[in-house]
């Protein structure tokens, strides 16, 4: 199971967000949003972040991408 993943969200050559999930339960809510919403074709992804809620609307245009450590 992973154990590290770092999210990033926008173009990498430009600005971008960056999420860090060390939390199995909570990185599989958010790779399960990620999924519908690019299986749509549209939809909402919602994070976390310092008691704060972030939430990117999704469209084929939103720069989406992730690296996974940890066995």
């Amino acid at each position: 199971m992973t154990t590290n993943v770092t999210v990033y969200i926008g173009s990498m050559d430009a600005n971008y967000a960056k999420f860090r999930f060390t939390d199995p339960a909570e990185w599989e809510r958010v790779r399960a949003q990620i999924a519908s919403a690019m299986d749509a074709g549209k939809g909402l992804i919602e994070f976390s972040r310092k008691g704060d809620k972030v939430v990117y609307v999704y469209s084929p245009f939103l720069a989406i991408s992730w690296i996974e450590s940890g066995a």
